[in-house]
Protein backbone atom coordinates (compact mmCIF):
# COMPACT_ATOMS: atom_id res chain seq x y z
CA UNK A 1 0.00 0.00 0.00
CA UNK A 2 2.49 2.21 1.00
CA UNK A 3 4.77 1.50 -2.45
CA UNK A 4 1.56 2.56 -4.52
CA UNK A 5 0.57 5.76 -2.52
CA UNK A 6 4.34 6.70 -3.25
CA UNK A 7 3.99 5.75 -6.52
CA UNK A 8 0.79 8.01 -6.69
CA UNK A 9 2.24 11.25 -5.41
CA UNK A 10 5.56 10.82 -7.81
CA UNK A 11 3.15 10.70 -10.71
CA UNK A 12 1.57 13.60 -9.08
CA UNK A 13 4.74 15.26 -8.42
CA UNK A 14 5.90 14.98 -12.44
CA UNK A 15 2.44 15.91 -13.83
CA UNK A 16 2.84 19.08 -11.94
CA UNK A 17 6.17 19.81 -13.07
CA UNK A 18 5.35 19.26 -16.32
CA UNK A 19 2.60 21.60 -16.01
CA UNK A 20 5.10 24.09 -14.48
CA UNK A 21 7.38 24.11 -17.14
CA UNK A 22 5.52 23.76 -20.40
CA UNK A 23 6.45 26.00 -23.05
CA UNK A 24 4.22 29.17 -23.52
CA UNK A 25 1.63 28.96 -26.21
CA UNK A 26 2.59 31.26 -28.88
CA UNK A 27 1.17 33.47 -31.02
CA UNK A 28 2.15 34.27 -34.73
CA UNK A 29 1.75 37.21 -36.64
CA UNK A 30 2.10 37.01 -40.79
CA UNK A 31 1.80 40.50 -43.18
CA UNK A 32 2.97 41.88 -45.61
CA UNK A 33 4.47 44.48 -45.92
CA UNK A 34 4.72 47.56 -48.86
CA UNK A 35 6.44 51.44 -48.78
CA UNK A 36 4.55 54.43 -49.71
CA UNK A 37 5.77 54.06 -53.17
CA UNK A 38 3.85 50.54 -53.60
CA UNK A 39 6.98 48.63 -53.86
CA UNK A 40 7.69 45.74 -51.05
CA UNK A 41 9.47 46.04 -47.79
CA UNK A 42 12.79 44.63 -47.26
CA UNK A 43 15.05 45.03 -43.99
CA UNK A 44 14.87 43.37 -40.58
CA UNK A 45 12.56 43.61 -37.92
CA UNK A 46 14.34 43.68 -34.09
CA UNK A 47 11.94 42.63 -31.45
CA UNK A 48 12.93 43.83 -27.83
CA UNK A 49 11.33 42.65 -24.46
CA UNK A 50 11.88 43.04 -20.84
CA UNK A 51 11.14 39.92 -18.00
CA UNK A 52 7.90 39.24 -17.60
CA UNK A 53 5.97 35.96 -16.90
CA UNK A 54 3.39 34.59 -19.44
CA UNK A 55 -0.47 33.47 -19.15
CA UNK A 56 0.79 30.03 -18.31
CA UNK A 57 3.10 31.25 -15.74
CA UNK A 58 6.22 30.41 -17.59
CA UNK A 59 9.09 32.92 -17.42
CA UNK A 60 10.33 34.85 -20.08
CA UNK A 61 13.84 36.62 -19.86
CA UNK A 62 14.26 40.12 -21.37
CA UNK A 63 16.13 39.52 -24.93
CA UNK A 64 15.58 40.97 -28.15
CA UNK A 65 14.79 38.67 -31.64
CA UNK A 66 15.77 40.03 -35.24
CA UNK A 67 13.34 38.31 -38.37
CA UNK A 68 14.64 39.07 -42.21
CA UNK A 69 11.47 40.14 -44.38
CA UNK A 70 12.36 39.51 -47.76
CA UNK A 71 9.56 41.06 -50.32
CA UNK A 72 7.34 42.54 -47.57
CA UNK A 73 7.04 39.33 -45.59
CA UNK A 74 7.17 39.16 -42.13
CA UNK A 75 6.40 36.29 -40.20
CA UNK A 76 7.03 35.62 -36.41
CA UNK A 77 5.72 34.32 -33.55
CA UNK A 78 5.87 35.51 -29.95
CA UNK A 79 4.88 34.71 -26.56
CA UNK A 80 1.40 36.73 -25.56
CA UNK A 81 1.71 39.84 -23.88
CA UNK A 82 -1.95 40.80 -22.81
CA UNK A 83 -2.09 37.89 -20.48
CA UNK A 84 1.50 38.38 -18.99
CA UNK A 85 2.63 39.66 -15.62
CA UNK A 86 3.21 42.41 -15.34
CA UNK A 87 1.78 43.52 -18.34
CA UNK A 88 4.50 43.46 -20.99
CA UNK A 89 4.98 44.88 -25.06
CA UNK A 90 7.38 44.49 -27.68
CA UNK A 91 9.20 47.52 -29.07
CA UNK A 92 10.02 46.40 -32.60
CA UNK A 93 12.43 48.50 -34.74
CA UNK A 94 12.34 48.42 -38.80
CA UNK A 95 15.27 48.88 -40.39
CA UNK A 96 16.52 48.91 -44.22
CA UNK A 97 19.42 50.54 -46.43
CA UNK A 98 22.08 50.86 -42.93
CA UNK A 99 19.36 52.38 -41.14
CA UNK A 100 16.17 52.49 -38.79
CA UNK A 101 13.26 53.58 -41.07
CA UNK A 102 10.33 53.45 -38.36
CA UNK A 103 9.53 52.28 -35.15
CA UNK A 104 6.47 51.07 -33.24
CA UNK A 105 4.80 49.05 -30.00
CA UNK A 106 3.17 45.94 -30.07
CA UNK A 107 0.95 44.45 -27.78
CA UNK A 108 0.21 40.30 -28.20
CA UNK A 109 -2.90 38.62 -27.43
CA UNK A 110 -3.71 35.16 -27.44
CA UNK A 111 -4.26 33.43 -31.06
CA UNK A 112 -4.79 30.04 -32.29
CA UNK A 113 -5.33 31.78 -35.92
CA UNK A 114 -2.23 33.73 -37.33
CA UNK A 115 -2.63 37.99 -36.60
CA UNK A 116 -1.78 41.12 -39.02
CA UNK A 117 0.61 44.09 -37.86
CA UNK A 118 -2.62 45.97 -37.23
CA UNK A 119 -3.82 43.47 -35.09
CA UNK A 120 -1.15 43.94 -32.86
CA UNK A 121 0.10 47.29 -33.29
CA UNK A 122 -0.59 49.93 -30.27
CA UNK A 123 1.42 52.77 -31.51
CA UNK A 124 2.28 54.63 -34.97
CA UNK A 125 5.52 54.88 -35.99
CA UNK A 126 7.55 57.12 -34.17
CA UNK A 127 8.22 60.16 -36.37
CA UNK A 128 8.45 63.63 -35.13
CA UNK A 129 5.42 65.41 -35.49
CA UNK A 130 6.22 68.77 -33.82
CA UNK A 131 9.51 71.46 -34.70
CA UNK A 132 12.42 70.31 -32.69
CA UNK A 133 10.62 66.80 -31.10
CA UNK A 134 13.04 64.05 -32.63
CA UNK A 135 13.43 60.49 -32.18
CA UNK A 136 16.21 59.13 -30.66
CA UNK A 137 18.66 56.60 -31.97
CA UNK A 138 20.96 54.62 -30.12
CA UNK A 139 24.44 53.72 -31.67
CA UNK A 140 23.77 50.01 -31.80
CA UNK A 141 20.49 50.63 -33.53
CA UNK A 142 22.91 51.77 -36.41
CA UNK A 143 24.18 48.72 -38.98
CA UNK A 144 28.12 48.81 -38.89
CA UNK A 145 27.94 52.49 -36.52
CA UNK A 146 29.89 51.00 -33.79
CA UNK A 147 32.55 49.07 -35.49
CA UNK A 148 33.35 52.23 -37.71
CA UNK A 149 33.20 54.20 -33.88
CA UNK A 150 36.16 51.61 -32.78
CA UNK A 151 38.31 52.01 -35.62
CA UNK A 152 38.86 55.86 -35.46
CA UNK A 153 41.28 58.21 -33.51
CA UNK A 154 40.52 58.94 -30.04
CA UNK A 155 41.52 61.56 -27.69
CA UNK A 156 44.45 60.72 -25.79
CA UNK A 157 45.90 61.95 -22.52
CA UNK A 158 48.09 64.55 -23.65
CA UNK A 159 44.88 65.95 -25.44
CA UNK A 160 44.76 69.79 -25.58
CA UNK A 161 41.75 72.01 -26.40
CA UNK A 162 43.53 74.77 -28.92
CA UNK A 163 46.48 73.41 -29.74
CA UNK A 164 47.76 71.78 -32.80
CA UNK A 165 46.58 68.01 -32.81
CA UNK A 166 49.36 65.66 -33.59
CA UNK A 167 48.93 61.21 -33.55
CA UNK A 168 50.45 59.47 -31.40
CA UNK A 169 52.44 56.27 -31.69
CA UNK A 170 49.64 54.27 -30.67
CA UNK A 171 47.11 56.07 -32.87
CA UNK A 172 45.55 59.03 -29.95
CA UNK A 173 45.27 62.25 -30.80
CA UNK A 174 47.30 64.38 -28.86
CA UNK A 175 48.14 68.68 -28.41
CA UNK A 176 51.37 68.99 -29.76
CA UNK A 177 53.84 70.31 -27.41
CA UNK A 178 56.09 73.69 -27.96
CA UNK A 179 56.04 76.60 -28.32
CA UNK A 180 53.04 78.44 -29.47
CA UNK A 181 55.30 80.23 -32.16
CA UNK A 182 56.92 76.79 -33.01
CA UNK A 183 56.27 75.08 -36.38
CA UNK A 184 55.27 71.14 -36.26
CA UNK A 185 57.32 68.71 -38.54
CA UNK A 186 55.65 66.11 -39.92
CA UNK A 187 57.01 63.44 -37.16
CA UNK A 188 54.73 65.37 -34.57
CA UNK A 189 57.68 67.21 -33.12
CA UNK A 190 58.23 70.94 -32.43
CA UNK A 191 60.73 73.29 -33.29
CA UNK A 192 61.19 77.46 -33.76
CA UNK A 193 59.93 78.55 -37.33
CA UNK A 194 62.73 78.57 -39.76
CA UNK A 195 65.21 76.67 -37.44
CA UNK A 196 66.91 73.50 -38.16
CA UNK A 197 65.88 71.58 -42.06
CA UNK A 198 63.57 74.92 -42.25
CA UNK A 199 64.28 76.36 -45.93
CA UNK A 200 63.68 79.83 -46.81
CA UNK A 201 62.91 81.14 -50.21
CA UNK A 202 64.85 84.53 -51.20
CA UNK A 203 63.49 85.95 -54.36
CA UNK A 204 64.58 89.41 -56.59
CA UNK A 205 67.36 90.00 -54.14
CA UNK A 206 69.00 93.02 -55.43
CA UNK A 207 73.07 92.34 -54.71
CA UNK A 208 75.30 95.29 -52.86
CA UNK A 209 77.78 96.86 -55.39
CA UNK A 210 77.93 99.76 -57.56
CA UNK A 211 76.71 98.96 -60.89
CA UNK A 212 79.08 101.15 -62.94
CA UNK A 213 80.88 99.00 -65.71
CA UNK A 214 83.93 98.17 -64.11
CA UNK A 215 82.87 96.84 -59.83
CA UNK A 216 82.74 93.04 -60.85
CA UNK A 217 82.07 92.06 -56.92
CA UNK A 218 78.31 92.18 -55.73
CA UNK A 219 77.52 91.15 -52.08
CA UNK A 220 74.21 89.27 -51.07
CA UNK A 221 72.18 89.00 -47.83
CA UNK A 222 72.69 85.79 -47.43
CA UNK A 223 74.89 82.34 -48.35
CA UNK A 224 72.50 80.88 -50.95
CA UNK A 225 71.88 76.76 -49.64
CA UNK A 226 72.86 75.18 -51.58
CA UNK A 227 75.32 77.23 -53.79
CA UNK A 228 73.74 75.80 -56.92
CA UNK A 229 70.15 77.26 -55.73
CA UNK A 230 71.30 80.60 -56.75
CA UNK A 231 69.85 82.22 -59.78
CA UNK A 232 71.35 85.65 -61.04
CA UNK A 233 70.26 87.81 -63.67
CA UNK A 234 71.59 90.43 -65.42
CA UNK A 235 68.67 92.08 -67.13
CA UNK A 236 66.50 89.57 -66.99
CA UNK A 237 68.73 87.22 -68.43
CA UNK A 238 69.92 84.26 -66.34
CA UNK A 239 73.89 83.92 -66.03
CA UNK A 240 75.63 80.58 -65.43
CA UNK A 241 77.74 79.75 -62.87
CA UNK A 242 81.19 79.23 -63.19
CA UNK A 243 81.30 80.89 -67.06
CA UNK A 244 79.68 84.37 -65.89
CA UNK A 245 80.27 84.71 -62.48
CA UNK A 246 81.32 82.97 -59.35
CA UNK A 247 79.96 82.43 -56.06
CA UNK A 248 82.13 82.00 -52.78
CA UNK A 249 79.49 82.42 -49.54
CA UNK A 250 77.85 85.78 -50.16
CA UNK A 251 80.21 87.19 -52.91
CA UNK A 252 79.57 87.02 -56.24
CA UNK A 253 82.18 88.06 -58.85
CA UNK A 254 81.89 88.87 -62.62
CA UNK A 255 84.12 87.92 -65.13
CA UNK A 256 85.77 90.19 -67.29
CA UNK A 257 83.67 89.48 -70.02
CA UNK A 258 80.58 89.55 -67.78
CA UNK A 259 80.86 92.81 -65.82
CA UNK A 260 77.82 94.50 -65.14
CA UNK A 261 77.34 98.12 -67.38
CA UNK A 262 76.16 101.10 -66.05
CA UNK A 263 72.38 100.94 -65.67
CA UNK A 264 72.22 97.18 -65.40
CA UNK A 265 69.83 95.61 -63.35
CA UNK A 266 71.39 92.26 -61.51
CA UNK A 267 68.60 90.49 -59.21
CA UNK A 268 69.21 87.07 -57.15
CA UNK A 269 67.11 84.46 -55.87
CA UNK A 270 67.56 81.47 -53.90
CA UNK A 271 67.29 79.36 -51.18
CA UNK A 272 68.97 79.99 -47.46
Amino acid sequence: MFARNFVRIGATCLLFSAVSWAQPALTTISDVLFKADGTRFNGLARFAWVTFESGNGSNIAAQTKTVRIIDGNLFVQLTPTTNATPLAEYAVKYSSDGKIQFQETWSVPPSATPLRVRDVRTTQPLFPSAPGQLTNIQESDVIGLVADLEIRAVKGPGFTNSRTAVISDTGQLEGALGSATDCIRVDGSSAPCGGGSATTFVDHEVPGGLVDGSNTVFILANAPTPATSLHLFRNGILQKAGFDFALSGLTVTFVSLAVPSQGDTILASYRR
